[in-house]
């Protein structure tokens, strides 16, 4: 086992957060209904279809590494009909993702933040997300509004999908640290846990059963042949740091 670290940088969807009842339909409801300019009478199933082909389309171009953000997605799709919102797109980002799933706290991820805190240890968040940093920093606040983390980085805002070195390099940096005094945690064995081996952090996979159940097992892939902690419950962290 690797020495205590100084920071731990986290991975946001299925770590800290995850997303019961998801309903990709539940995000094109919540923008329709804050359309105000409908000149073309576009339908809401006309522009669901339209938006999930759009964004299979630009997930086959844009490939594993590099990512896309929401604001011009967004604005390809109003443009495109026509349409105007009632809201600026920071607030209709923010509806959009709720209608997807308003999310939930991974279990013992509040105490756990909290134990960090207690001991001295910087926390960070870098995520594979089309939403925008600011965002997710207004969920994370939901559900965590004691802890504050010192950066939120979004794949939208920097490019590089992670297991893409180059996210993790830059957060070092941003925390001035090492990579040997940094611990990356999150719930993919090939994002998280491969990516921040490769940037020479210490892995950390959480692997929670029940929620983890149909999240698609990279176990079947890929098997890391390198030292890295393994738990199914944020409890069980403090015993290693």
């Amino acid at each position: 086992m690797t020495n205590k670290p100084k920071m731990i940088l986290f991975d946001y969807g299925n770590t800290l957060i995850y997303e019961p009842g998801w309903d990709n339909h539940g995000s094109v409801r919540a923008l329709y209904s804050l359309i105000e300019s409908n000149p073309y009478n576009v339908t809401v199933d006309e522009l669901d279809s339209f938006i999930l082909t759009l964004f299979e389309d630009i997930r086959r171009l844009r490939g594993e590494f590099i990512e896309i953000h929401e604001y011009p997605f967004l604005r390809y799709v109003l443009e495109y009909y026509n349409l105007k919102l009632s809201v600026p797109f920071a607030e209709a980002e923010w509806l959009m993702w709720n209608g997807i799933s308003s999310g939930k706290e991974m279990p013992g991820a509040y105490d756990m933040l909290k134990y960090l805190d207690e001991h001295g240890i910087r926390t960070g968040i870098i995520s594979n997300l089309c939403w925008s940093g600011n965002t997710l920093k207004r969920r994370l606040n939901q559900f965590f509004p004691e802890h504050k983390f010192e950066f939120v980085m979004t794949s939208s805002e920097y490019i590089f999908r992670k297991p893409e070195r180059h996210i993790f390099e830059l957060a070092l940096r941003k925390a001035e640290l090492s990579p040997y005094e940094v611990w990356y945690a999150g719930n993919s064995l090939i994002c998280d846990v491969k990516g921040a081996h490769e940037a020479d952090m210490f892995a950390v996979h959480i692997d929670e059963p029940e929620i983890n159940a149909g999240f698609k097992k990279e176990q079947d892939t890929y098997v890391p042949d390198f030292e890295y902690l393994h738990i199914e419950h944020w409890s069980e962290l403090s015993k290693f740091i």
